[in-house]
């Protein structure tokens, strides 16, 4: 109708970003349950129109309220007390176990607690921790909190003092304020702890070599420490077949008799002919 007020009393209700639900007046509307005509009042859920008194749990068909849906993963509606069935935490208020603020969004579930991603983080070097990854536990003021696995092993740690609230970097010199790793017995602010080959950063959960007492990568310590194979040029990793001054991969060299690769189990047995080829022990020539 020509000059009637439009969304008179609109208004946007809302439960925990599940849904979204407007209720406005308008005319020549059908409802998604009944398909009947809307000549007053609707609920809009999900795009689609219902009159109040047919927007019911598809669960126990019971009446909703409009701030009390939910909707599952298949995008059925259901309401709360359905809801509690399969989850009783439903509708109540989750406080992060770590600094006891409401949760509004996303939580991780650690050490049987709900956290705030951002403060499920090691009590000691202070760095985010992925509940998915290893990690320790430790007491702190009588609960229990997250130690990664850098911090527990403490190989690497010698003579410093963890708790010691002046801590210096090994690598830039300054001063560490926050987060920071420990690593050849020294503290290093994250981004300072870098190969000293590639000057990537290392991740404190990544294994590393040293040369010189300074940190390389394994990528690093491939290319530029380890033999490499003769034949396919790759770097060796464990046992190898060497001859003079050339190192191979077992599978990289074949019998010259029976033309098969040699497997690390057949190094006793390997024999040298005519100082270039080489043969298992018990291949005789025809």
């Amino acid at each position: 109708v020509q000059g009637a007020p439009r969304n008179r009393g609109s208004f946007k209700l809302s439960y925990y970003n599940e849904y979204k639900s407007y209720l406005s007046f308008s005319m020549n509307q059908h409802c998604g349950q009944c398909t009947k005509p809307i000549d007053k009042s609707y609920i809009v859920y999900c795009e689609q129109k219902y009159h109040p008194q047919c927007f019911v749990c598809d669960k126990c068909r019971e009446v909703i309220k409009t701030a009390e849906v939910l909707r599952t993963k298949d995008g059925a509606k259901i309401c709360v007390n359905c809801a509690k069935q399969d989850d009783p935490s439903i509708g109540e208020e989750k406080v992060c176990y770590g600094c006891n603020k409401n949760i509004e969004r996303q939580w991780v579930i650690g050490l049987n607690e709900k956290w705030h991603p951002e403060c499920f983080k090691c009590v000691q070097c202070e760095r985010v921790i992925d509940p998915k990854e290893r990690f320790y536990k430790e007491q702190k003021d009588e609960k229990d909190v997250p130690k990664c696995t850098g911090c527990k092993l403490s190989k690497d740690v010698g003579d410093l003092d963890l708790d010691s609230k002046e801590k210096k970097c090994h690598g830039c010199e300054r001063e560490i304020e926050s987060s920071w790793v420990v690593a050849l017995k020294q503290f290093w602010h994250h981004d300072c702890f870098k190969c000293s080959m590639c000057d990537r950063v290392i991740d404190s959960k990544e294994s590393f070599h040293t040369n010189l007492g300074k940190p390389v990568c394994m990528g690093c310590n491939n290319d530029h420490f380890r033999k490499k194979c003769n034949v396919c040029g790759v770097p060796i990793a464990g046992t190898s077949l060497m001859y003079k001054d050339k190192n191979y991969h077992h599978a990289c060299i074949k019998c010259y008799i029976c033309d098969k690769s040699f497997t690390e189990e057949d190094q006793p047995n390997i024999r040298i002919v005519n100082g270039t080829d080489f043969k298992h022990a018990d291949c005789k020539t025809k």
